[in-house]
Order: structure tokens, then sequence, then C-alpha cells
């Protein structure tokens, strides 16, 4: 049977096992409690979830686009509609048990590439835009690549068709991702869209009109 103590003022005194019990009770909790700040300061990683997709334009999904480029002196400007933007509705619970479900992001450089290798950069359609993993949200501009070199070539009645067609859209962005109490982190990311481009019209001495057409996929 354990004894009971009393101080001079006649309270019980407290055993000194007790006090020793309790302090190694406390060290585990103690332990945890340091540790979590540095839990919750960790930084996540980027997340791969958010591809390259296509908006709700008018009630429909689609990524057809055309363009018409009028040839000077075997230059003429390609521009491309708004029909491209960042599919984050892959990013399921897994993304919002670390992410807020809204992000925003700056589009840096869009560059088209031609089928015959040559590469542009567009002026255009860069800046900013805002996500949600619930849409697809557009990109903030139409894209307009100027200087394409377009050969002599095709025809009227478009046969034989017109033989350099835009094959490529590659599209660099850093999103802006919130975690945490106000923590954010940065992540780039670079977005390609397949055009299959087709073309039709006539360049004859540098000069003349291609109607370009396409269906875009990711």
């Amino acid at each position: 049977m354990s004894e009971s103590k009393t101080m001079g003022s006649g309270r019980p005194a407290v055993d000194r096992r007790t006090i020793v019990k309790g302090a190694a009770w406390s060290i585990p909790v103690v332990a945890a409690a340091a540790a979590m700040p540095l839990a919750s300061a960790s930084t996540p990683a980027c997340p791969t979830c958010i591809k390259a997709g296509f908006p709700i334009i008018g009630g429909v999904v689609s990524g057809a686009w055309t363009s018409q480029a009028l040839v000077v002196g075997n230059k003429g400007t390609i521009a491309f509609p708004s029909i491209f933007g960042l599919d984050a509705t892959q990013c399921g619970i897994s993304f919002t048990n670390i992410f807020q479900p809204a992000f925003t992001y700056i589009v840096t450089r869009a560059t088209l590439t031609m089928s015959d290798g040559n590469t542009y950069n567009s002026a255009a359609g860069l800046g900013a835009g805002a996500g949600n993993i619930s849409t697809v949200g557009a990109m903030p501009g139409a894209f307009l690549f100027s200087n394409v070199s377009l050969p002599n070539g095709g025809a009227i009645a478009g046969i034989p068709p017109y033989p350099v067609v835009p094959k490529t859209l590659t599209v660099t962005v850093t999103t802006t991702l919130q975690y945490g109490i106000g923590l954010s982190i940065q992540c780039p990311m670079t977005l390609v869209w397949d055009l299959h481009g087709l073309a039709t019209g006539l360049v004859f001495l540098g000069t003349g009109t291609v109607n370009f057409t396409g269906t875009a996929t990711v």
C-alpha cells in the first residue's frame, strides 16, 4: 500500500514517482507537437494531373480550328482561336487533400511547329489565367504567329493541297497552387496539342492565300 504524505500545511504531497511517471508520458506528446510545424511547412511536389485540353465553347467541346494566311514575300500570319485550355478535371481527392481547388497560371510561351520543321513563337495570347479542378480553363487569349514561311505551291482548286501545314502547338505555363495556410508553390508545365493541319490555296511568286483547317487532339 502506498504511503500518503502530507506537507506542513496539511495538504497532500505529490509523490516523486508520480512526477517522473507524468513526465515520461508527456515526452511523446511534446515530440509530436514539435514535429507538426515541420510537417506542415514541407513543400509538396508539383502535381502531374493538369493536362492540355479544350474548354467548353458555346456548349461544345471541340478542337476544330481554322485560319487564313495572306502571303506576301512567302511570309504569312497564322492565328489560332481560343480553343485551347488547361484541363484539371482529372485532379481528384489526392489533389484537394494538398492544394486548393482553384489556381492561377501565366502563359509564358506559345510555339507553333510547322510540318517543314520551322518553329514560331506567338507574341499574343500570353498572360495570366485562372483554373479550377472542376473545369477546363480557356487560355487568356488567341495565339498569333507572324512571319511564317509559306513557300510557293498548292493550287486554287486545292489539288494538289498546299504542302506546308501547322503540326503542333506547344504552350509553356507556370501555375501557382495554394496549400496550407497562406502557402503556395509555382509549377512550370508544358502542354502540347497535335493540330492535324490541312491546307488549300495557292502561293505563286511569293504571293497568295492559304486556308488552314484542322482538329486538334492531345
